[in-house]
C-alpha cells in the first residue's frame, strides 16, 4: 500500500469523477487534469464551449487522516474565512464566496479519506454544491484500491467503515484552496 507521501498521487481525475457522473454533472465540460504538487491529487479544471466564462476545479486530497479529529474543527478554517456549514454533504461541509461569482465548497468524505475543494467560477455557482454532491458519490473504498493497486494484483483490504487502511497515524493535513496555492485572494 502507498505511503502517505503517494496516498493522492496516484488517483486520476477519471476516478475521482468518473465519465457517466461528470456528464450528469457538468453536461459538455471536458476536462483538463494538473498536479498542483508532487504529493496531492490533480486538480481537475473543467471548462464548456457553450459556457466560456464558467470554470469549475475540483482538487483533492486522499491521504489517511485521524478519525476522532471533530467535524468543528475541520469546518474551522473555512468557517472563519466566512463560510457556512452545508448539512447533508460527506462527514462535513462548507462553503464560501471569497469574491462574486466564485463558491468554494469543501467537503470531507464520510466513506473515504478524502478531502474535496470545488471551486466554481462564473454563471451558476450555486451547481458547485452540486457538483461536490457528485464528486462525493464517486470516490469510493474500491475506486481508491483500485487506483494503489499495482497492475495485475490485489487491492488492498478495506477497513469496517469502508475505507482504506490508514497508512500513517498523522493528519495530513487539508488542501489549501485553489485560489490560494495559486497566489490569488
Amino acid at each position: 500500500m502507498p505511503g502517505p507521501a503517494d496516498a493522492s498521487m496516484n488517483l486520476g481525475c477519471d476516478a475521482l469523477l468518473p465519465a457517466d457522473l461528470r456528464e450528469l454533472a457538468l453536461p459538455g465540460f471536458s476536462v483538463k487534469e494538473e498536479k498542483a504538487c508532487p504529493t496531492c491529487g490533480p486538480l481537475c479544471t473543467f471548462r464548456a464551449a457553450a459556457e466560456p466564462g464558467t470554470t469549475v476545479s475540483l482538487a483533492y486530497n486522499c491521504e489517511p487522516r485521524d478519525p476522532s479529529v471533530d467535524v468543528r474543527e475541520l469546518l474551522a478554517p473555512t468557517l472563519k474565512a466566512g463560510g457556512v456549514e452545508v448539512p447533508a454533504l460527506g462527514r462535513a461541509a462548507a462553503r464560501r464566496t471569497p469574491v462574486p461569482g466564485m463558491l468554494q465548497v469543501v467537503a470531507w468524505d464520510d466513506d473515504t479519506p478524502c478531502v474535496l475543494v470545488v471551486t466554481w467560477m462564473g454563471t451558476g455557482p450555486e451547481r458547485a454544491v452540486e457538483v461536490m454532491r457528485t464528486a462525493l458519490q464517486g470516490v469510493s473504498a474500491s475506486s481508491l484500491a483500485a487506483a494503489h493497486a499495482p497492475a495485475g494484483s490485489t487491492p488492498p483490504a478495506s477497513t469496517e467503515d469502508g475505507g482504506l487502511p490508514p497508512a500513517s497515524t498523522g493528519d495530513a493535513g487539508l488542501l489549501p484552496p485553489p485560489l490560494e496555492r495559486s497566489g490569488l485572494p
